[in-house]
């Protein structure tokens, strides 16, 4: 087996969430690997089924890897499956990090709505999970977070999501409307592809960094476009851009 060194996610994540520019940057460009991954997993007909930030690691270098596939199934034989069946259902106290085994697949946590329900699934339940850790990454806290797994089912089914910027004011909106897409419930009106979702975020990597939120400027935007102060300082004003 191949010998990581570094930390997982869940380690990378720690308890706060991104505060400066180089942190964000991080946040974008190992969001993007994972994408990255993800996306031949599923070229190849494969999903994950247990994405969550403990099964990615970060090695020394800043390279994200997506770790045990233990509960991966072929998109042609992903038939129908109980998520929801008896453990899901005792209201006991569990570790919402863990993965169930036996008839419940995933981590309670960050399982698709339609893991919850039951249903055939495809690639875009990996993408709500994404979502989800996503989320984490850039908030510092679970979307869906409760003490027993009917409550975090119930949220996860029929909760919205604290806004992001609810959470950490100083993220661009661009990437709050990214990560709203990518917890849609109806996965008709999530990201249907893990290229799509890794594209937007590549263009949100790509913007203008100038401004993030209470702190000096990256560069001047009068230095780059002379003569065009007022235009650019006004379209930066209104786009809080980072």
């Amino acid at each position: 087996m191949q010998l990581l060194e570094g930390q997982t996610l869940r380690e990378w994540i720690g308890p706060a969430p991104p505060r400066t520019s180089q942190r964000f940057q991080e946040l974008l460009t190992l969001a993007i690997q994972i994408l990255d991954a993800l996306d031949a997993a599923h070229q190849k007909g494969i999903i994950h089924r247990d994405i969550k930030p403990a099964n990615i690691f970060v090695t020394k270098g800043g390279e994200a890897k997506v770790l045990d596939f233990g509960v991966a199934k072929f998109l042609a034989d992903s038939e129908t499956t109980p998520e929801s069946a008896a453990p899901h259902e005792t209201g006991e106290l569990r570790h919402f990090t863990m993965t169930v085994t036996g008839s419940s697949m995933g981590t309670p946590s960050y399982l698709s709505p339609e893991q919850i329900r039951g249903e055939r699934l495809d690639a875009r339940t990996d993408l709500f999970s994404f979502g989800l850790v996503l989320y984490e990454m850039a908030t510092g806290q679970r979307a869906f977070a409760g003490n027993t797994a009917p409550i975090i089912r119930e949220a996860v089914l029929n909760q919205p999501v604290v806004p992001v910027r609810q959470l950490n004011a100083e993220l661009p909106q661009d990437l709050e409307r990214v990560i709203n897409k990518a917890l849609e419930k109806d996965r008709d009106r999530r990201y249907q592809s893990a290229q799509a979702l890794r594209n937007d975020l590549a263009r949100l990597r790509q913007g203008p960094r100038v401004w993030w939120r209470n702190r000096t400027p990256l560069y001047s935007a009068a230095a780059v476009l002379p003569g065009a102060e007022n235009v650019v300082a006004g379209r930066l004003f209104a786009q809080e851009s980072f």
